[in-house]
This record gives structure tokens, sequence and C-alpha cells, in this order.
């Protein structure tokens, strides 16, 4: 994170000539001081509210934006006082793209003042409002809160539930999409190990075993707080990848569902981001991870469907 402003502020003097300009730039150098308080303490995202539903009818879309508040890149505050519906053009070029909440200022029109010794009259206000965009999921707009990424493909638009940025003490998940999957992991780990009990296949408890079971179960006392950070969720679902790929790999051979599921989290295991990375590496490597809960499923049901075959 960085702050590009240099801070300039007046120097005033007896005698010194004041100006348009210097009362400009007075208010200016307390404006850039609080963005760079909120920059640097609260983080740049969304801080409250401000989620996103797409709506379709017909050929039609709209994006409804409920309230909240947000901060940009520069640490200036964006707020939504209520919910609007906004129609989007859907466009004409196929991919992923960023719903934005730009901060925008303009004139007050109902401000006007005469200027002195003119029959010139100039608005004496700025009203700062807001304004959404849809731009290309690769542009960065340092004036605007990221709100929601949407796909676009043959005049079609889908919402996608990735995360974004998120302001605060810290940088808070969506929780509506991270937390879940990272508990809908430690379900259906639980489920398929104590079916594993009932079995022949686990009768003896390898060290792989006893520390995926303690995994699970410290990830779960650490998860029933709310307000668990990225970070934390990142890291979590990294290391539960981790012991599970300890625990699957040395175990018998039971299907060959549970077989290929081995294969394929050695493969997810291998490419695990290393702390230093970004929270963007950990998100795109959290994909993987969340491909994980379906074969997960598949070997929950089948082990609880064989069961008593398996004895």
């Amino acid at each position: 994170m960085s702050f590009q402003h240099t801070l300039v502020r007046m120097n005033p003097f007896e005698g010194l000539c004041l100006t348009a300009s210097d009362l400009a730039d007075e208010q200016l150098y307390h404006r850039q001081t609080l963005h760079r308080h909120a920059l640097f303490m609260h983080g740049f995202g969304v801080a409250q509210g401000l989620q996103v539903e797409l709506e379709q009818k017909k050929k039609k879309f709209t994006a409804i934006i409920k309230a909240g508040f947000g901060l940009t890149r520069e640490g200036q505050g964006v707020q939504l006082h209520s919910d609007v519906a906004v129609p989007l053009e859907v466009p004409k070029k196929d991919g992923e793209y960023m719903l934005w909440l730009f901060h925008v200022e303009r004139p007050d029109a109902d401000s006007g003042r005469p200027v002195f010794d003119t029959n010139e009259n100039r608005e004496a206000r700025v009203r700062e409002t807001v304004a959404p965009k849809l731009l290309p999921i690769e542009l960065e707009p340092a004036d605007a809160v990221a709100l929601s990424r949407i796909n676009v493909r043959l005049g079609r638009m889908v919402q996608v539930p990735l995360p974004v940025p998120r302001a605060g003490r810290q940088a808070r998940a969506a929780e509506s999409y991270l937390k879940p999957r990272v508990q809908e992991f430690l379900r259906l780990s639980r489920k398929i190990v104590s079916n594993l009990f009932r079995t022949d296949t686990l009768k003896e408890q390898s060290v792989g075993l006893l520390a995926f079971l303690s995994a699970l179960i410290s990830s779960e006392f650490l998860l029933i707080e709310e307000g668990t950070s990225d970070r934390v969720l990142y890291r979590t679902a990294g290391s539960l990848v981790g012991y599970a790929h300890d625990f699957y790999h040395p175990l018998p051979k039971t299907t060959d569902r549970v077989s290929q599921f081995t294969d394929f989290i050695r493969r997810v295991h291998a490419e695990v981001p290393g702390t230093e990375q970004t929270d963007e590496t950990w998100l795109k490597w959290f994909q993987q991870f969340e491909r994980l809960l379906q074969p997960l499923q598949r070997i929950n049901d089948e082990l609880e469907a064989t069961i008593e075959a398996m004895r």
C-alpha cells in the first residue's frame, strides 16, 4: 500500500495576500491527511454494505447496489446513501468485468454567487457524489471502490461470487463466499474420516490421520468467531490441504474415487502459495481449493451408501 501525494500545507505570515488558490490548498492538505489516515489505518475497498445483486429481465440487466460506504485506493470515502438500481449495458467484448463505484465531484448549481466587480456568477460549493461504472477487470481506477465481478459471454452477464477488497480494521473476507467453503471442507472431511473409522481401513492410526483430525478440530474452533480475516481463511485452507494430503497419500486402497481424489489433492497441495504471497495469489489458489468440495461430497455419499459392505 502506498500514498502518492506529497503533503504541502500553508505557511501563513503577517501581510500574506490570500487568494482562492491558497484556500483550496489549505483544504486539500487536510483532505489528503484524512485520506492518508483512512488508507493506512483501514485499507481500501468496501467497508460496509455496497452488496450487488444482478437482475435480468428479458435481455436487460440491472445491478441493485445496496447502501453503504467504502474507501478508494487514495483513501477517499465513497458513500451511497440509499439502494439504487443501475441499468447495465452489456459490453460488446466478452470477458470479466468489475462494477466500480466512483467518487465524483461536481459544482453545486444551487450555490451560485456573484464574482466581485463583474457580472459573472459562479458556483461557490462542490457537491461530492458517486457514480457506478462497469470496466474491464484489468483496469483498477484509484478513485473508485470495486463492488462486484461480472462475467460477460455471448450477450449475457453473470455475477462472479469472488470477494472484492474490503476495508476495515482487518481486511475482512466476504464471508458469504470464503468462510462457508472452508467450513464445508471441514464438515465433509470429518464425515469421511468418521465413515472410514467404521471400516477396517483405519484400524492402524497413522500420524497423518491424527494430525488431520487435530487440524479439523482446531480449524472449527478458529472459525467460530465472526469477522475472520481473508488471510486467516486462506492460510487455514492451505494448512488443511497439507494435512489432508498427508492423510490421503498413505491411505490403504479403498475406492477408485478416493484414489482419484488423492491425486487431485496432491496437485492442489503442490500449488499452495507461500506465506509471503499476496492475497490475490491466494485467491487464485482458493478456486482450486473450492473444487475439492465436489469430489469430497461424492466420496462421502459413496462411503455412506456402501459402508455396510466395507465392514
